[in-house]
């Protein structure tokens, strides 16, 4: 499956940059979504495949902490990327006359640009603002990836700051889409 997956972004990418008649702004953010997805189910899966055909299951802090910064980012944008999408739907179908004069090159550009950029900064305070915190408990994590509750579980200090700021943050990325 994820041989699929990759192999059907990888197609899609090459389909929108070889044939000038997709190079519309649906097709840029399709793309993006793409990439995306490569990178999405590059973060998790090659570990898991490890972890199944190894005796050795651990991860180390760093990959851990590396993990985690991905897959929280590449999540965050593919909303905010869904979310443009929604919005260049919207323009084609109210106001199909002005589509590529509102969707200009350079205003797709930014969008992706601001998409990106605002999630991987928002991912990267949630990472370090979780592995900040010491670890005295058990290494042990029953999940194939890291992901942020399970690691608050093993912290030997109070978490209480670091889950307001996951839910803050979580709830932070709804607003923005709305807004």
């Amino acid at each position: 499956m994820y041989l699929v997956t990759l192999s059907g972004n990888f197609l899609l990418i090459l389909m929108v940059r070889n044939n000038s008649h997709l190079h519309t702004p649906m097709y840029f953010f399709l793309t993006n979504l793409s990439i995306i997805d490569i990178c999405f189910s590059s973060t998790v899966v090659p570990r898991m495949l490890v972890n199944t055909v190894s005796q050795d299951k651990s991860i180390s802090f760093l990959g851990c902490a590396t993990q985690m910064y991905f897959h929280l980012a590449l999540g965050d944008v593919e909303c905010l990327i869904l979310t443009v999408m929604a919005f260049d739907r919207f323009i084609a179908i109210c106001k199909p006359l002005r589509y590529v004069m509102i969707l200009s090159k350079q205003l797709r550009v930014r969008l992706a640009i601001v998409s990106w950029f605002l999630d991987f900064e928002n991912s990267l305070f949630q990472a370090m603002f979780t592995f900040q915190l010491p670890f005295c408990k058990s290494n042990v994590i029953d999940y194939f990836f890291c992901e942020i509750p399970p690691l608050l579980r093993l912290s030997c200090k109070d978490v209480y700051l670091n889950q307001v700021a996951e839910i803050t943050a979580t709830a932070f990325l709804p607003l923005l889409q709305s807004s």
